[in-house]
This record gives structure tokens, sequence and C-alpha cells, in this order.
């Protein structure tokens, strides 16, 4: 079983002088949050890792179905690579739990939100452990 560190907010969480961690479907969740929520390219030395959504959303005149279809293909490829880099990981002895790994991805929704300018994206997923696994976050187009 591997594990990472607890963030809530983007912030450490500390508990009686102990950084929580998280391990498990909480693991998964989370690293699927980071995954989708990094621009990719940022990381200098992964530049592979995280996602176009927030290029792809923010500023695009194109249609919303259109948004819509691009962003759903660009989390899908980040959430293979995720997938990828579970099973490096898994090959390379390191231990982790069937919670932690994706087997598939069943479904992302993404809605336009009542403000035109905020999507709700939506990202199902179940686990090797057969835990299924849903969560969500919004993305502002400004």
């Amino acid at each position: 079983m591997s594990f990472d560190l607890k963030l809530v907010n983007g912030d450490f969480v500390i508990t009686n002088g102990a950084l929580k961690t998280v391990v498990d479907t909480e693991k998964l969740t989370q690293d699927i949050l980071k995954m989708c929520l990094t621009t990719a390219g940022t990381n200098p030395i992964h530049p592979w890792y995280g996602s176009f959504i927030s290029r792809t959303i923010i500023g695009n005149p194109n249609h919303t179905t259109i948004l819509v279809q691009i962003a759903k293909s660009q989390l899908n490829t980040a959430l293979q690579n995720l997938k990828d880099l579970q099973s490096l990981q898994t090959k390379s002895f390191q231990r982790m739990s069937a919670d932690e790994q994706i087997a598939a991805i069943t479904d992302i929704s993404i809605l336009q939100s009542v403000d035109p300018r905020e999507f709700s994206v939506v990202i199902k997923i179940l686990t090797k452990g057969l835990q299924p696994i849903t969560t969500a976050f919004n993305i502002s187009t400004i």
C-alpha cells in the first residue's frame, strides 16, 4: 500500500502536530483531482503530468458542445496517463492496494452551470478493488 499527504484546498492537513496521509480510495480520489487540475506542462520534470482542461475551457470561443467534447477527451487522456503511471509503479514493485488503482473510467460528465462561465465536472472510476469512486470539481472560463 502506498500513501500520499492529505490535501484540503491545496493545503496539507495537520492533526495533533502530525501530517495526515491518505490511502486506498481516498488516495486515488486525490490522485485523480491532482492529475485533472494540474495544467499539463507545468511540472518541468514530468511535463506529461496533468491535463489541458484549463487551457481548453478558459477563453475558448467555441460552442459549448465542442468545448465539452474536447475537455472530456483531455480528461480521459489525463486519467489514462494516471492509469499508465500506476501500472509502472506496480511493475517497479511499489506496493499499491487495489483500491488505489484505476480499473476503468466509467464516466466523465461535464455540464455548463447556471453561470455560463462555469462548468461542473464529475468523474466516475472503478478501482481494481471493485470500489466505485465519484469525484467532482468546477472549472471557470475566466
